[in-house]
Parts: C-alpha cells; sequence; structure tokens
C-alpha cells in the first residue's frame, strides 16, 4: 500500500488522534492491574478452565470468549497480564469503531466526543477488567452498529458482507448482539431514505453469512439439548413480584453503568444529554443519534418481558458502544466548541475511575471484606498445590477439583500444566469423561468452608494429607479470609501414602 494511502486509512488517522488516550487507558487497566492484582473474576475463571476442551459452545455461553482467552493464555507469572491483553485489544477495537461511526454520520468532534464518553465510561476502564461475555461482545455491537451504518448509506455489497461476519461473531460471543441489529432496523424503517434497502436483494447477503457462522453452534446446541441457549433466555424467570421488582433494581443500575457516566460527563462540559435525547429531533442527525441511544436500550425491556426474564444490571454493560455513539453524535455541536479542552476532561475522568477502583478494592480490605475477584492473592495457593502435588507425583498436575469457583479455580491462572478444573457438586461443565479423566489421572482438591465437602464426593482423598489453605488478600491485613483445606487424590490404582 502507498505512504500516502496508509497515511489516509482510517486506523491511522485513529491512532494519530486517539493513540494518547488509547495508552493512558491500556496503562490504566492493562500494565498496573496486570502485574498487581492477585485474581480475576469468576466470569474470566470459568471462560479460561473451559479452553481445556475447546468446542462450538459450553453450557452456559457461546465459545467465542473461550477461543480467544486460549488465543492469548499465558499461564504462571503472566497469566492476568496475558488475559488483559485481551481485553485491551477488545477496548481499542470497540474505540475503532464508535470513532469512525460518529465520524462518519457527524463529523469529527462527534467521534472525538463519542470516543471520550467510551473511554470515561465503566465499560472501558473497571469491567474492562472481567473479561467475560459482556465485554467481549462490545466491539461486535460497535462493529455491527458501523458496518449496518455504512450499508444503509453506500449499498455496497462488501459492507453488507462485512455486516454479516460481525454479526455472526457476536452471535458467537452472546446472544445479545441482536440489540445492535435492532436499532439498524428501526433506522431503516424510521428514516425515509434507508426504506429502499429493505427492496434490494443483496441487503439479505448479511443473513446468509451470519446462518453460516452460526451453524456449527447450532449443531453443537443441538447435539448438547440446547443448554447455553436455555440458560439465555430461562437463567432469571421472573417468577414472583419480587423478581419483577429485581428486574426493575437491575435496569435501573445498569442504566448507571452504561449511561450515567456518560451523562456526567455531558454535564461537565455543559450539555444537558437527557433534553437532548426527549425533545424532537431538529434535523436527521441528532434523530440517528436518538435511535442509535435509545433503542437498544427499548429492545433489552422489551425481550425481558416477552422472555419473561429479570434484567440483570451487567447485561446493559455491551450496550455502552452505542449509547457512546449516540451520545456523541447529539453532543457534537458542545465537542467543537470545546475542542482542546476534551482530551484533558477524559484524563481526569480516566484517572478518576481508576482511583475509584482501587478506593473501593483498598477500603474492602480494610473493613475485612477484600474482593475475591481482585484481591485474593492466589499465587500462594498456587504454589500450595503444586508443592501438595509434586510431593507425591513427578507428572505434571492434570486435575483440580473444587467446591467453589472463585477462590478454588484460581490456580488454573499460575499453574503451567492447565489443569482441568471439576466442580462438586456436579455442573454441567464436568462430564463422565472429565471424571473419569480426574480418577485415573490423580487430583488435588481445593475445598473452601464455604463450599460442600469434597471428601463426600471422592472418599479416596487422602485424609493425611489434608492442608489448611492459607490464601490473605493482596494488602495483607486478611490473612487467612478464605479458610479451607487442600487433600491428595492418587491416580487410580495408587494408595495414599502411610505418612506426610
Amino acid at each position: 500500500m502507498p505512504i500516502q494511502s496508509i497515511q489516509n486509512s482510517k486506523l491511522h488517522l485513529f491512532f494519530k488522534e486517539a493513540s494518547g488516550l488509547l495508552a493512558f487507558n491500556a496503562l490504566l487497566w492493562w500494565l498496573i492491574p496486570g502485574f498487581a492484582l492477585g485474581n480475576l473474576h469468576v466470569d474470566t475463571l470459568e471462560a479460561a478452565f473451559w479452553t481445556h476442551d475447546l468446542a462450538f459452545g459450553y453450557w452456559k455461553h457461546p465459545p467465542l470468549l473461550t477461543w480467544l482467552i486460549d488465543l492469548v493464555f499465558v499461564p504462571g507469572p503472566l497469566s492476568i497480564l496475558s488475559i488483559l491483553f485481551l481485553s485491551q485489544i477488545i477496548t481499542i477495537t470497540t474505540a475503532f469503531f464508535i470513532w469512525q461511526t460518529a465520524a462518519e454520520i457527524a463529523g469529527r468532534e462527534a467521534s472525538r466526543l463519542a470516543l471520550i464518553l467510551f473511554l470515561t465510561s465503566p465499560l472501558a476502564s473497571f469491567y474492562a477488567l472481567q473479561v467475560n461475555h459482556n465485554t467481549v461482545l462490545a466491539p461486535f455491537i460497535a462493529g455491527t452498529i458501523y458496518l449496518g451504518y455504512r450499508y444503509l448509506e453506500t449499498r455496497s455489497l462488501k459492507s453488507n458482507a462485512a455486516l454479516g461476519v460481525a454479526i455472526g461473531l457476536g452471535l458467537l460471543a452472546k446472544y445479545e448482539i441482536i440489540f445492535a441489529v435492532i436499532p439498524l432496523l428501526s433506522l431503516a424503517i424510521l428514516i425515509p431514505r434507508y426504506r429502499e434497502n429493505f427492496l434490494i436483494l443483496k441487503s439479505y447477503l448479511a443473513i446468509l453469512i451470519v446462518i453460516a457462522f452460526a451453524a456449527p453452534h447450532l449443531i453443537w446446541l443441538s447435539a448438547n439439548d440446547w443448554p447455553s441457549f436455555k440458560h439465555a433466555i430461562d437463567s432469571a424467570p421472573m417468577a414472583t413480584h419480587f423478581n419483577y421488582l429485581e428486574s426493575l433494581w437491575g435496569f435501573f443500575w445498569g442504566l448507571m453503568t452504561v449511561i450515567a457516566t456518560p451523562l456526567l460527563l455531558l454535564k461537565v462540559i455543559k450539555f444537558d444529554g437527557i433534553n437532548a435525547l426527549r425533545e424532537k429531533p431538529k434535523n436527521e442527525i441528532q434523530k440517528i443519534g436518538q435511535i442509535i441511544t435509545l433503542v437498544p436500550l427499548l429492545g433489552l425491556i422489551a425481550a425481558s418481558l416477552v422472555t419473561g426474564q429479570f434484567v440483570k444490571a451487567l447485561w446493559l454493560l455491551p450496550l455502552g458502544p452505542a449509547i457512546a455513539i449516540g451520545l456523541g453524535i447529539i453532543g457534537r455541536g458542545v465537542a467543537i466548541n470545546l475542542s482542546e479542552k476534551l482530551n484533558k476532561i477524559a484524563v481526569s475522568g480516566m484517572t478518576a475511575l481508576f482511583g475509584l477502583f482501587w478506593f473501593y478494592l483498598s477500603v474492602g480490605d480494610v473493613i475485612a471484606r477484600p474482593h475475591e475477584a481482585f484481591f485474593a492473592n492466589t499465587k500462594t495457593l498456587a504454589s500450595q498445590v503444586e508443592n501438595l502435588w509434586t510431593r507425591h507425583q513427578n507428572k505434571p498436575l492434570t486435575c483440580l477439583i473444587v467446591n467453589e469457583q472463585k477462590i478454588g479455580a484460581s490456580p488454573f491462572l499460575w499453574l503451567s500444566s492447565r489443569p482441568l478444573v471439576l466442580e462438586t457438586p456436579a455442573t454441567p461443565w464436568g462430564t463422565k469423561d472429565h471424571l473419569i479423566d480426574c480418577v485415573a489421572k490423580g487430583a488435588i482438591a481445593i475445598n473452601l468452608n464455604e463450599g460442600a465437602a469434597i471428601e463426600r464426593f471422592f472418599p479416596r482423598l487422602c485424609l493425611k494429607t489434608f492442608e489448611p489453605i492459607k490464601t490473605a488478600s493482596l494488602l495483607g491485613l486478611n490473612k487467612d479470609f478464605w479458610p479451607g483445606h487442600i487433600a491428595y487424590l492418587p491416580p487410580e490404582g495408587e494408595a495414599c501414602p502411610q505418612t506426610e
């Protein structure tokens, strides 16, 4: 590619404009936590230990997150850094699509504002540390909106095909990708000049591409009794009046998570975002911004009512890119007036979120309620597990038996052998083959006091090998907050050691 073409490319312009903020974001939410944290969120641990069996689906979610973690995961001292590297790739990709969508709809100042609204949001900051199916969906939400808008404007076959790829991959991340499709359909209906796209045959190419991407996952679902699909539509049923209140509460907190921070930043720059969303649009651009912002939220409410599920707060998290794009478009006028100050405002907002996160974790440790997802020093537990195993075996550890995931599964991060994690009591993840493998090859059981006693399910555990767990918090203020013990399960056909 000629140098001039590279310099004029969208990616080059994006990094030229955003590289400083992206580097600062990487420092705050990749490098510092990558070396400082002692554990990761249970959803991340679960997706990581599923890499032991790569498949086209898993009992709780579609497979893309586990595939991506498998590409980057390096067990050992760099384990958290490697997984958070994936998180930064997700953040940067999402930021690019947000920036480019707002730029094409409303100009460069709108794109800068949309980018800053995203980087100062919980999704790009402390929730970026929860590498789960909500966060991995974000770039596909942003990409679907961008490519869908491009097709509505240009009717380009290339854009339509790329849209199908974005939706197809998004479907393999989480089924909520539908909430990026709904605003595109709304745009095609509510903006008169887009309606003709319904009559053009090539508009439907994207559907065929989505089907092609989804087919292996659908075949897997059919062969395994549709587990992740059932989980998606029936994991939080509204069975009682209390559940309706839970749903309202969850939606309220989710709304605060995805929209309160950008609205607050808009307030700081003296723009009334709420009024701009409520008022009758003055022009087509403002109308597009309102649709992109509000329709995904209305779609989530409708889906909750149709499926009879109460809304959980974090279900709104993947909608963050749509809100950043929409509010960036609507607030483009004030962005023009504050062009030179926007980056300083962004740095201040990002720093404030970083400070609040560490303040929250530190206070939890001080009041003896440390956060197990990040503030448990699980390296020591992994060392205990490895030491107990190597005292009895000279081959790599291939199985951990746990009765709790948040702490019990954490040694998977640090052990180079990447052992299978088998849960007790049995969960849909733990198959008969997993059980047979653990019994045959031996294991270390990690038994936290809060869970069911593992020895009830594995009577061959060697009682004389029981060791108390010493899992402290990162600051060391709580030296034994997660009590329990570990024990040795010898391979099938081997007896327990007579003495320790």
